[in-house]
């Protein structure tokens, strides 16, 4: 009994270090959320999670992005730099921290990170190179961090395949539309014959992993419930029939079909003619909101003590026990966006929609669902052997009492039952450390304008509440491949311009 209650304590002290973390995560998404990145760093800094060995992914992924959201890249890259050698190292050597018994779960274990938050540790190396690239006012150095994001970019592909390879046919994140599309942004930057070839290949490629892959999200399909329900089928079937039959298009994945064509088109447009339009190009990218919260669901199971069934009613015990597993709440429902361009006297001159290219809230709903039936039944049986254990144990040391006439020592047999269960169950609470300051979808449009001063903002217009998103004022200049990126304090601070912190665009 006394063995049996000290590895409990062991699992609860590792529980309660996990628990921590998600009071730092909800911390740090109310920092975020009002746009005090220097706050939510101090604050990490000094909270459990900068101390725990088995979740150093998590603090330097989270480290990162705070640092990247307030402009600060090169910081940024230094902590996605030691995230990204944490997932080389878990992913392909397997370092497992688990205790080596069926006692433990998940908050015992290393930080392993979602795959989904894998790949977006390489999206946001290759981001800051390229936010650094073309912010850059030396053309040798401009061109050093462009190359940098390149080299990303590559590293990104191949470590998706090693994913695709091993989740084939599964319902499961295996394949990263941003790393296409952002990826070919990152090629076409690079200004070569080559490098835009390789774009044009990566928005074709990008219609197809969307057609196979994102077809499982709400955002853009009404009948993901069948295609999720069918996909192993949907393979063997022709691709008009699947469309007919498992794809309702919305208006999240029309516009993304709309920006493909159009890449594509004007791709096809500049290497048919050999060299740039006499427009500039303008290119956009936003991380709007904050991911989903990945929470615990407790679950309740019914358990038999069997021979032992009236003494178990008479301690108290009930027929059911429970456990936690995590779960994510708060999808939001992605508005549709616009991009909108204006003249000096503040009227719109152009408007291009802007499309979701990483609905990360609902993938983050998909990893966790998948995550959570994984282990159900491991979670289920293991939970059932600590409380069968635990009460076989009380009873023994109970019944050797009584027959030596201690009833001070059955009394307390039975009090220390109750002290396992609660070992038990603190032990057992769901693994909910997530990348949490994530935002909840990141998009991206183009439009080309001739030459001249405009100011742009995304426009928001089918949710409750229109919003406007001030993304400043940039002078476009012929053959010029422009890039404005939305800092997420314009969306948490009432939309107000801080072009010097929000936009950037290459000369």
């Amino acid at each position: 009994m006394q063995i049996f209650l000290s590895r409990l304590v062991l699992l609860a002290l590792l529980v309660s270090c996990a628990s921590g973390h998600r009071q730092t995560s909800i911390e740090m998404r109310k920092f975020v959320a009002a746009g005090q990145y220097a706050e939510a760093i101090a604050y990490l800094n000094a909270s459990p999670l900068a101390t725990d060995e088995k979740s150093k992914l998590l603090l330097f992924t989270e480290l990162g992005l705070i640092e990247h959201y307030r402009g600060n890249y090169e910081a940024s890259s230094a902590a996605l730099t030691q995230a990204k050698s944490i997932v080389d190292e878990l992913y392909t050597t397997r370092v497992s921290g688990k205790l080596a018994s069926a006692f433990s779960n998940d908050n015992a274990d290393f930080y392993y990170g979602e795959k989904y938050e894998a790949s977006l540790v390489y999206f946001y190396l290759s981001l800051n190179s390229y936010m650094q690239g073309i912010r850059e006012t030396d053309p040798a150095k401009r061109k050093l961090h462009l190359l940098r994001a390149r080299a990303e970019v590559v590293d990104w592909d191949s470590f998706l395949n090693e994913i695709k390879q091993e989740r084939l046919g599964k319902v499961v994140f295996k394949e990263d539309l941003l790393a296409k599309v952002f990826g070919a942004l990152v090629h076409e930057s690079q200004g070569t014959l080559n490098d835009d070839q390789i774009a044009l290949q990566l928005y074709k490629d990008a219609s197809e992993v969307f057609f196979k892959n994102y077809n499982l999200f709400p955002s853009y399909n009404a009948s993901f419930e069948a295609f999720k329900k069918d996909f192993t089928l949907l393979p063997t079937l022709p691709a008009k029939e699947v469309e007919g039959k498992y794809v309702l298009r919305t208006a999240h994945s029309d516009t993304f079909k709309n920006y493909l064509s159009s890449k594509v088109e004007q791709l096809t447009r500049k290497l048919k003619k050999g060299k740039p339009s006499n427009e500039g190009v303008i290119s956009f990218l936003i991380q709007d909101g904050l991911i989903a919260e990945k929470t615990p669901d407790v679950i309740e199971i019914p358990i038999m003590w069997g021979a032992h069934n009236g003494a178990a009613l008479s301690m108290g015990l009930g027929q059911t026990i429970t456990f936690e597993l995590p779960t994510v709440v708060g999808v939001e429902k992605l508005e549709t966006g616009k991009i909108q361009a204006l003249n000096e006297a503040g009227l719109v001159i152009k408007e291009v929609d802007l499309s979701v290219v990483a609905p990360l809230g609902e993938l983050a709903e998909q990893a966790i669902k998948e995550h959570s039936t994984s282990i159900a039944a491991k979670t289920a049986a293991r939970v059932t052997a600590k409380h069968l254990a635990a009460f076989l144990a009380s009873y023994a040391a109970a019944e050797s009492a009584r027959k030596n006439g201690n009833s001070m020592a059955a009394l307390l047999a039975t009090a220390g039952h109750a002290m396992a269960v609660a070992g038990i169950n603190e032990s057992e609470k769901a693994d909910v450390r997530f990348w949490s300051t994530l935002p909840s979808s990141i998009r991206m449009g183009h439009m080309s304008l001739p030459a001249g001063t405009y100011k742009f903002q995304a426009v928001y217009d089918s949710g409750p509440a229109r919003r406007i998103v001030d993304l400043g004022s940039s002078t476009v200049v012929m053959k010029a491949n422009h890039f404005v990126m939305d800092n997420k304090d314009l969306r948490f601070k009432g939309f107000l311009p801080q072009p010097s912190r929000s936009l950037s665009g290459s000369k």
